[in-house]
């Protein structure tokens, strides 16, 4: 059976809810909520994956299409230049979060903000957003998950002060969106924009 994300079951109790009470209204119009329901678990979907033993491998956080490679100046967690590595979620992507590297969490940072395209290079700044620092054999890396123009809930499964295996998951954004990878200067990248990934499976760099 299709495992589910916990943070869809109000919205499919919701769409059940609708289908029962349309079912006794108007029987011949229940399939429409029903498939409603069947569209929200598929979209919160969980399947499980196995991560990879790459020593110093980075793993993908999340499934998608990798839109951005650069590097970009230093921010709050980091204070110096970092590698960037942005994966675009389309609604048809699982939205479960994953834990990049096996590390300790060490800094958690979240943003209000406004919900433009997560395409557009400014969204990684000015939209809802939530950086997640991990410490990894004395390296920071840092995860950032950025609400788009449909997503508009961020949900984080960890805190600062939580050890972390790659490949855990560690949160989830609802309906489309977009996640940042941020690596230290002499980081591998090992994937090209346009590239697909597979969050906890596909090795996106590796450190050092």
């Amino acid at each position: 059976m299709m495992r589910v994300a916990r943070e869809g079951f109000p919205y499919i109790a919701l769409a059940l809810a609708a289908a029962a009470a349309t079912a006794w209204l108007a029987p011949a119009w229940a399939a429409a909520p029903l498939a409603a329901a069947a569209c929200v678990a598929l979209f919160f979907r969980d399947p499980s994956r196995v991560a990879p033993q790459v020593e110093g491998g980075v793993l993908a956080p999340a499934d998608g299409r990798v839109t951005r490679i650069d590097e970009v100046a230093g921010e709050g967690y980091f204070g110096r230049s970092v590698k960037r590595i942005s994966i675009f979620l389309s609604v048809f992507d699982v939205h479960v979060n994953y834990a990049p590297v096996s590390g300790t969490v060490d800094y958690m940072h979240y943003r209000r903000g406004s919900f433009r395209n997560a395409m557009r290079d400014i969204s990684s700044a000015v939209n809802e957003n939530n950086t997640i620092g991990i410490k990894a054999g004395g390296t920071a890396m840092a995860v950032r998950q950025i609400a788009g123009m449909i997503a508009r809930r961020i949900v984080c499964r960890c805190t600062v002060g939580d050890s972390v295996r790659a490949g855990d998951r560690i949160g989830i954004i609802k309906f489309g969106s977009r996640v940042d990878v941020f690596l230290p200067l002499g980081a591998r990248v090992l994937v090209r924009e346009g590239d697909r990934v597979r969050g906890g499976e596909t090795v996106i760099g590796r450190m050092g």
